[in-house]
Order: structure tokens, then C-alpha cells, then sequence
């Protein structure tokens, strides 16, 4: 991990200290995060800087093209790894630059719902698990947007670390878009799940 990485999550992680006082359940299963993929539901802006500040190791992230429009901001942008992707299309040369980031050992940080508004989770992470055969560790974060409340005290941000979902658990998968689906719908669900384990916590 680079020097400056290391500073930016420690004050990343100071600060959810501070105005969110943070939690992290199961935080043991973080050290299997290497090299796999971590899918995690999507409220905030603050979910991707949140989830790869807590990882180990340093994770690449797709993010919104649009964010790349800025020339310094871009700059930044890739400096921690964030990889443009198109918004409401299939983006195959931004999926492919995740996949081969998977196949050189690297993490991947992926939202399966794709953005904040979504109401259907996106096949890509299917397409990219299938392709590279890597597994998928499911991440659920609640409150990151609910500021006033968790610097009041009221709430807090949890941030729950489920079971790795690996490619053969599933039965007879084949290269199809159906199938970039079911893995989808799958780890979706399973985030969903840690969501009702956080309100028993």
C-alpha cells in the first residue's frame, strides 16, 4: 500500500470515527478481501471512500464517468484507483480494465445497484466474477447518509462483512447474460441479508 493511500484512509477512518462513530462487524473476514471482489449496496457519496478506507489492502473502484469531467479532480480520481464507466450502458472497456485489475491480484470494489437511484441491481458484476473466476465478498453499510444523526449520537455507521460467495455455489453457469444476472440478484441478495443483520446488532 503507497504512503499516501495509508494517510488518506487513516483520516478518512478519523473522521468516520468522529462524526459517524463508525462499527464494523465480522471485521476478521477483511482479511480475505485480497484479490476478490467486494460488492456492497450503494446510499451515499460517502459508501465508496467509507468501505475501501476499512479494506487492507487498496481496492480499485468503477465510478461514474461524469466525476472524470474535472481535470484535477479526474487526476485524483485515478490516483485511487477509480475506474470511468459509462452510466446506462454496457461499458465493456471499463469492465474489462476491472477484470484484468482482478486477474493481475488486485481488489475490486463494485455497487451491484450500479448508482444511488437504482431500483434494479446491474449484471456487471456477474460478467465480471465469470470472467475472472474470482470470488465476491458482500459488504452492507447503513447510515453513511445520515450525518446529523450519527454525529448527534443517534445513529452510527455499520458496516457488515458477510460470507465470500464464490463461483461454485452456483449450479450449471454458463457465459450468459441470464446467468451475469443470477450472480447479480445472488450477492444482492445476500448484502440485503446483512441489512437485517445489522438491526439485530
Amino acid at each position: 500500500m503507497r504512503s499516501i493511500y495509508r494517510i488518506v484512509i487513516f483520516l478518512i477512518r478519523a473522521y468516520m470515527r468522529v462524526f459517524f462513530h463508525y462499527r464494523i462487524i465480522n471485521k476478521d473476514k477483511l482479511k480475505e478481501v485480497e484479490g476478490c471482489i467486494v460488492a456492497a449496496n450503494h446510499i451515499s457519496a460517502n459508501d465508496p471512500p467509507f468501505i475501501g478506507s476499512i479494506l487492507p489492502v487498496e481496492i480499485n473502484t468503477l465510478a461514474k464517468k461524469e466525476l472524470f469531467k474535472i481535470p484535477l479532480f479526474a487526476r485524483v480520481l485515478r490516483f485511487f484507483n477509480a475506474i470511468p464507466i459509462k452510466r446506462g450502458t454496457i461499458d465493456r472497456q471499463a469492465l474489462l480494465e476491472a477484470e484484468k485489475k482482478l486477474i493481475a491480484g488486485q481488489s475490486l470494489l463494485i455497487f451491484p445497484e450500479g448508482t444511488r437511484k437504482s431500483v434494479r441491481v446491474k449484471a456487471g458484476i456477474g460478467m465480471i466474477a465469470m470472467h475472472t473466476g474470482k470470488s465476491i465478498i458482500p459488504v452492507q453499510i447503513s447510515n453513511s447518509d445520515k450525518f446529523w444523526d450519527c454525529f448527534l449520537g443517534r445513529k452510527r455507521v455499520i458496516i457488515t462483512i458477510g460470507d465470500k460467495i464464490e463461483l461454485s455455489d452456483f449450479k450449471d453457469l454458463t457465459d450468459s447474460k441470464d446467468d451475469y444476472r443470477r450472480i447479480a440478484d445472488h450477492v444482492m441478495e445476500k448484502i440485503n441479508e446483512l441489512a437485517y443483520d445489522n438491526k439485530n446488532s
